[in-house]
């Protein structure tokens, strides 16, 4: 199956909202009270959002394609800084969300791959990323060659209490 990217515009980040909205729910529900990710659909997956992300010449939105069909959605920040390492450094790999069809398909690994050979054409040393201490996520990541640097905590009130522990991962490039 071919896996391709494509940017988000203007004119397609209705299609980021919805990728990414779908994948968000079909994933990470169960963290939240009443199953309900609306504060954060609100803060991630509004087109008003995603276009003011375009321009942030930082910020770097993909649409992910198997074949045809548009699976799943990716964000990037270059020149984030992690921790002690400076801003020339790190890439900061904020989302990566599949539709839960595609997920388990090898697709992840494929995005992980693409992502490192972004961070070293972008003369960057490491990617670094976010994830929930329970679940599959953290053992993709792991799987990968990640590996925990810290704990944390996610910041949203509504989130159930025990779905609040975080780790921060990395990984040289």
């Amino acid at each position: 199956m071919e896996i391709k990217f494509e940017a988000v515009t203007n004119e397609n980040c209705h299609l980021y909202c919805k990728l990414g909205i779908r994948a968000y729910k079909e994933h990470y529900l169960h963290l939240w009270k009443n199953n309900d990710p609306s504060p954060y659909i609100k803060k991630s997956f509004r087109p008003d959002i995603v276009k003011c992300d375009l321009k942030d010449t930082t910020t770097f939105l993909l649409i992910i394609y198997a074949g045809k069909k548009a699976v799943g959605i990716l964000k990037l920040i270059k020149d984030f800084p992690f921790s002690t390492h400076t801003i020339k450094d790190s890439v900061f790999l904020e989302k990566i969300y599949l539709i839960n069809e595609f997920s388990g398909k090898g697709i992840g690994s494929i995005v992980l791959k693409w992502v490192e050979t972004y961070c070293l054409d972008s003369g960057k040393n490491m990617v670094w990323l976010e994830t929930m201490q329970k679940g599959p996520a953290l053992n993709f990541y792991l799987k990968n060659g990640y590996h925990i640097i810290k704990e944390k905590q996610l910041e949203f009130d509504q989130v159930l209490d025990e779905q609040k522990p975080m780790y921060v991962l990395l990984k040289k490039t």
